[in-house]
């Protein structure tokens, strides 16, 4: 019901835009949530959406609606804004939003913006620049909550409400620090309203925190908070002094930014394929046909190999898509398996082998199965067929074993080598399978069958 409801939002907005009814526009969109005005920038034209945020007076509600949009998006609204007034909203988003944006954009375009902002504003996000992309560095959130380990439980509480007062950003979590501001513990709010009020924070605070340093891959703090079912994860410098957090609604965003990006690579295409041209487009995409247009040439070659087989045995091209296509499936999936588990530490690199068998182990029980299957239609429909069963079966099974084996290893090696196993991609490991199979089933066939 309330998808539905957007949805005749989005309509009426539509409309009140391209009458240039601007006021009757504003007040909808005043009335709605600034996460509900981002999601509606998916169905927005660019035009449109730098309309609709023209017609947003308050910076707080500009800068919650920017955090909210892709970044492509935000980026393109900050570029296109007056500078100062596009410098003012990123003050009013938070530090990790702010950086997220600021990358998206040109440097010309950055230096202005940033030329409106404090010395010290300024220096915080160039140190942030300075951290790998991808990493925790760049995704923290430099506004955390922390006390020192000597005050009291009233006193944090006290200094929890004041910063309730003085900001709307919530609070996860309580980090101690000593005198040097190294994070020696954290608390909880219910550690905190569970003991008397006179008690030292360092006596109920957890001293084991799991930390993270700048330079951690966001994939990694991603594992953390999945497997610790934290609420955010701090980050320190090599001394263990606090620089900030990564908060859990930025490891969401990852996960599903680095999903996309893994999806879009075993494609043979990147996470920014939708915003390119037709031509870039195509550009990208060739190098991934051209590898599944090689295979199928080589394919080819492997059947002019066996012109002579095909010619006194007809019925031996009958079933050669099948066992193209299920040896091709099972490559496809066993890739699936590896990648992903890879990318999201379901496999670990010690169990690597044991993955391996495994998959083997899965295409030897379907290729039996479906190799029977496949002997005992090849004698429904050739009748009594010499041997022909037997090689179309067995050729199954093989083709089976060897997509398994292709689809497992080839993201393990790319991986052993340093590269993202993400690419190892469908046309690469399909036309591999495919030429593998046709050289497996007409040389079993030849040899069998031609005696």
């Amino acid at each position: 019901m309330y998808t539905s409801k957007i949805d005749t939002l989005l309509e009426s907005i539509r409309k009140l835009l391209r009458r240039g009814a601007y006021p009757n526009a504003q007040r909808i969109i005043e009335k709605m949530r600034a996460a509900d005005v981002a999601y509606l920038y998916r169905y927005l034209n660019e035009k449109e959406q730098f309309a609709v945020f023209k017609l947003i007076d308050d910076l707080d509600t500009a800068a919650e609606i920017l955090s909210h949009v892709d970044t492509p998006t935000g980026a393109n609204i900050l570029t296109n804004l007056e500078r100062e007034r596009g410098a003012e909203i990123l003050k009013a988003m938070d530090p990790d939003d702010e950086v997220g944006i600021l990358e998206q954009i040109s440097e010309e375009v950055r230096e202005e913006l940033l030329s409106f902002r404090s010395a010290s504003d300024t220096e915080r996000i160039e140190e942030v620049f300075l951290f790998p992309e991808d990493s925790a560095g760049r995704i923290m959130n430099t506004n955390f909550f922390a006390l020192n380990e000597e005050i009291t439980v009233s006193e944090a509480i006290r200094e929890l409400q004041k910063k309730g007062e003085d900001s709307t950003e919530m609070v996860f979590y309580v980090y101690v620090v000593d005198d040097r501001n190294h994070l020696v513990g954290i608390c909880s709010l219910r550690q905190l309203l569970m003991v008397p009020p006179s008690t030292r924070i360092h006596k109920v605070m957890t001293p084991d925190v799991v930390s993270v340093v700048p330079e951690t891959d966001q994939e990694e703090v991603a594992r953390l908070v999945e497997r610790y079912d934290f609420l955010a994860v701090p980050v320190v410098d090599q001394e263990n002094k606090m620089l900030g957090i990564v908060t859990v609604d930025d490891v969401i965003d990852v996960i599903r930014h680095e999903a996309t990006e893994d999806i879009m690579k075993m494609v043979g295409t990147g996470d920014e394929y939708h915003s390119r041209s037709v031509l870039h487009r195509a550009r990208m995409r060739m190098p991934w046909l051209l590898a599944a247009f090689i295979g199928g040439y080589i394919g080819i070659q492997f059947l002019k190999m066996f012109d002579a087989t095909l010619e006194k045995i007809v019925a031996l091209a009958y079933f050669l898509p099948i066992i193209i296509a299920m040896g091709g499936n099972i490559g496809i999936t066993s890739m699936t398996i590896v990648v992903r588990g890879l990318a999201t530490g379901k496999i670990a690199v010690q169990e690597l082998r044991k993955a391996v068998l495994k998959e083997l182990g899965v295409a030897l029980l379907l290729g039996i199965l479906y190799g029977a299957a496949l002997m005992v239609l090849a004698y429904l429909q050739f009748g009594d067929v010499t041997y022909l069963g037997l090689v179309v079966g067995t050729s199954m099974l093989i083709s089976m074993l060897m997509a398994a084996v292709i689809g497992t290893m080839m993201p393990i090696i790319l991986h052993y080598l340093k590269f993202d196993p993400a690419v190892a991609t469908g046309p690469f490991v399909t036309s591999t399978v495919d030429s593998l199979g046709i050289l497996v089933y007409l040389g079993m066939a030849t040899v069998v069958l031609m005696k």
